[in-house]
């Protein structure tokens, strides 16, 4: 992301710089991805140069994705009622000019994440899981020319090569998933001989054969992990990693909090008790500056932030996180296109078709245009848009309350940071996809 010091500066500092005008001026991003959205003929979404990208992350930092899917809807309304509003180009463009004075005016009171009706809860998440997704696919692709061993496999050879002999219930905390996984991914290792143990009940260590093939893995990560802070001095990683801790706290107790909520007649919570509250905790262990361990800390916040949504969202809604993320995409904008909700969702039709019809059959959505998924547009019914309302509030205060202790100048630091390691990610499943053809070939 960006070239050096606007990523240290504050959203109105680095509105005014971006006001300058020129080549990175993002009002003229922003005017001609609205031209483009309103001449389109589909309600795709379109793509956005990294590039691009990049000026109007640092202009408004976490917000970036809300200001791109206002700035689309306002387009593809205009698109849709200028025919029967006889509205000519002027009109819009008027009404483009006050949309970008609104923003202008957001980053002058200091853009703040999670603000407005129609902002995307848990803004940190989807940059989360869009950096982790990549360097997903990235390794296994890269890891799968050593040995087809799954992403948790991994992480939990990983983690007894580095911190020694542990038990289950420790190296579920340690990589913030739940007991289950790590029982069938510890299950994995033993039939493969990666991990041994004296007995059932006892620590789990490396066997010779699982060591040797984690000490070579371990030097290839390093290689890649460090490709992933490119561009990010030691001064800046120094503050990441600082800021990271405070944000795994956090992460850390929103779960504990709303587990305590799930079953408050085992763990003495009152269900009326905020998700906020305080409570005397350990908190997560100390974390250490370090190029080559820059992915493990954001999985871990991704993991813990995930899992406490899940109980929220199921506790508020009765609806699974994956339900609760798709209802809130189809209210953000409707009527919205099955291509384009699958192009937002990213994940595989088969996948989204499943939960949408259960979203139907629940009487939460409707779908309306020709008959087939594929050819119909979807919105929610009044109950759905009462429940999408509920999802939205949950995600802002859930998303406030991690972020709350940090100032506006460490939030916007931390965020550029993030996108940085986000470009790196993307470049590095480039590569890894490049070679992948080449094999196939």
């Amino acid at each position: 992301m960006g070239e050096g010091k606007l990523a240290g500066e504050g959203p109105h500092a680095r509105g005014s710089q971006a006001r300058s005008g020129g080549a990175t001026d993002w009002r003229v991003i922003l005017r001609a991805r609205a031209e483009a959205v309103r001449s389109g003929a589909s309600d795709q979404d379109l793509p956005m140069p990294q590039a691009q990208r990049d000026v109007l992350a640092e202009t408004f930092g976490a917000a970036v994705d809300d200001v791109v899917a206002t700035l689309d809807a306002f387009a593809r309304g205009a698109r849709r009622h200028a025919a029967a509003a006889e509205e000519g180009v002027d009109r819009f463009a008027g009404r483009l000019d006050m949309l970008l004075h609104g923003f202008d005016a957001s980053l002058a009171n200091g853009t703040r994440e999670g603000d407005g009706e129609g902002a995307r809860p848990q803004l940190i998440q989807s940059e989360l899981w869009l950096i982790l997704h990549k360097v997903r696919e990235s390794a296994e692709l890269f890891y799968a020319r050593e040995m087809d061993l799954v992403e948790l496999d991994r992480r939990i050879l990983f983690l007894l090569h580095g911190a020694g002999p542990l038990v289950p219930a420790n190296i579920s905390g340690a990589v913030g998933v739940d007991k289950a996984q790590v029982s069938r991914s510890v299950k994995r290792l033993l039939e493969l001989r990666m991990v041994e143990r004296e007995q059932i009940r006892a620590p789990l260590r490396l066997s010779r054969k699982g060591a040797a093939l984690t000490e070579r893995l371990s030097r290839l990560a390093d290689l890649r992990n460090r490709e992933l802070t490119f561009d990010i001095g030691d001064e800046e990683l120094d503050e990441f990693f600082a800021t990271l801790q405070v944000l795994l706290d956090r992460a850390s107790l929103l779960y504990e909090q709303e587990r305590d909520l799930a079953q408050p007649s085992q763990r003495g919570a009152r269900a009326g008790d905020p998700p906020g509250r305080p409570q005397e905790r350990k908190g997560v262990d100390k974390i250490a500056t370090d190029r080559m361990r820059v992915i493990s800390p954001l999985m871990t916040l991704s993991a813990y932030f995930s899992r406490s949504g899940a109980l929220a969202f199921k506790r508020l809604t009765g609806l699974s996180q994956f339900e609760a993320f798709v209802l809130s995409e189809i209210g953000i904008d409707p009527p919205i296109s099955w291509g384009r909700l699958v192009a937002v969702l990213q994940r595989d039709h088969s996948q989204a078709g499943r939960t949408v019809k259960a979203l139907m059959d629940a009487g939460l959505i409707r779908r309306d245009g020709k008959p087939g998924r594929r050819h119909g547009h979807f919105s929610p019914t009044e109950e759905g848009a009462r429940l999408h309302r509920v999802i939205h509030d949950a995600g802002r205060e859930r998303s406030a309350f991690l972020l709350a202790p940090l100032g506006g100048e460490q939030r916007a630091r931390f965020l550029a940071t993030v996108a940085r390691i986000r470009r790196n990610a993307v470049a590095q499943l480039e590569r890894e996809r490049a070679f992948a053809e080449i094999d196939r070939s």
